[in-house]
């Protein structure tokens, strides 16, 4: 039996027992916390946040592709991929659509300018990731469209020539302008001339080229000269050619043989940069009529000109071009003679 004190002691000893216990167990259940691992997150990521398709034709278009990535660990859901605007349009997959983590879908953005100047628009992306709503500017400048072709040679003597024998000479036309040109018709004026390997409803997009050939056979003798005109709807004037070419009953030199073609003469045209940041530049030229443009907007510091007649003069100026296709004053005047053959 426990005496009196014995029996507090135990007492005082169970009591301290206890708090020890509920101090261990305290101590013990705050080691024992573990740190609540951070959830999956979709991450919605773009190709960029910025687009700029710099300058484009009115009537023409240009296109970048936007790439929206899933850089999380959860589906991530596009809720909406919106485009308002008259002059931008985008096309891709619909939505809702779901990207699982590290897959990609693909939107095509596209400027098809109607007006002339600078545009701008916005895509709007919202999704269950934490870091939308996001965006994506798009800008752009739409110039007026331009319509140009240059024939070279721009004319063609055949020289003496033997009844009823043929010459052909060769001649390229190349779409200068910013839209495409369909020709329409060619018409021949002159007895003895012709062409072919060219027809109706041939196309050319900018900058592209096509040759064709043009013929002389003489039919009686003397002095022959016409024009082969090309026409398009898109063309204010015809471009056209000179030709001529004489008949005789027999030629001078080799028989059966023309007299050689003239030296076609071009015009190399070059200028320095502009001080100041620029869209491109213009060529034009004055061959006594008046200045008229020679070229759209040109990113080189060059142009060639290839349609010059021999015997005449052209008085030449660039201008430099602003984003907004705003204009500078002409540069200095540069003049170009001709030789007569």
């Amino acid at each position: 039996m426990f005496s009196r004190f014995s029996y507090y002691r135990s007492i005082g000893s169970i009591a301290a027992a206890a708090s020890l216990l509920a101090i261990t167990l305290a101590v013990v259940g705050c080691a024992s916390v573990t740190p609540r691992s951070a959830p999956n997150q979709a991450v919605l990521s773009l190709s960029a946040t910025s687009f700029n398709f710099n300058t484009v034709a009115i009537g023409q278009s240009a296109t970048q592709t936007l790439h929206i990535t899933n850089t999380g660990t959860a589906p991530l859901t596009l809720d909406s991929v919106a485009l308002k605007s008259s002059q931008f349009a985008l096309t891709g997959p619909s939505v809702p659509r779901t990207i699982l983590a590290a897959q990609k879908v693909d939107y095509t953005l596209t400027f098809e300018p109607s007006l002339a100047g600078n545009a701008s628009a916005s895509v709007q992306i919202t999704s269950n990731a934490s870091n939308t709503p996001a965006s994506v500017s798009l800008a752009g400048v739409a110039e007026k469209a331009f319509a140009a072709v240059q024939v070279s040679p721009a004319s063609i003597s055949f020289g003496n020539l033997k009844l009823q024998s043929t010459a052909t000479q060769t001649v390229t036309l190349k779409n200068t302008g910013d839209i495409n040109i369909t020709i329409s018709g060619i018409t021949v004026a002159g007895a003895g001339f012709g062409y072919s390997s060219l027809s109706p409803g041939t196309s050319l997009t900018p900058n592209q080229s096509l040759s064709f050939q043009i013929w002389f056979r003489p039919q009686t003798s003397g002095s022959a000269s016409g024009n082969i005109s090309i026409l398009s709807s898109n063309l204010t004037t015809p471009a056209s050619i000179s030709v001529s070419g004489d008949g005789v009953t027999s030629n001078p030199g080799s028989p059966g043989s023309g007299s050689p073609a003239p030296v076609q003469h071009s015009v190399v045209l070059s200028w320095g940069p502009s001080a100041s940041s620029v869209a491109g530049y213009r060529v034009y030229r004055d061959d006594g009529s008046g200045l008229f443009r020679l070229s759209h907007v040109i990113h080189d510091l060059t142009y060639t000109d290839a349609t010059v007649v021999s015997g005449n003069t052209y008085h030449y100026a660039v201008t430099a071009v602003g984003s907004g296709d705003d204009e500078s004053v002409y540069s200095n005047e540069a003049t170009a003679v001709i030789p007569t053959p």
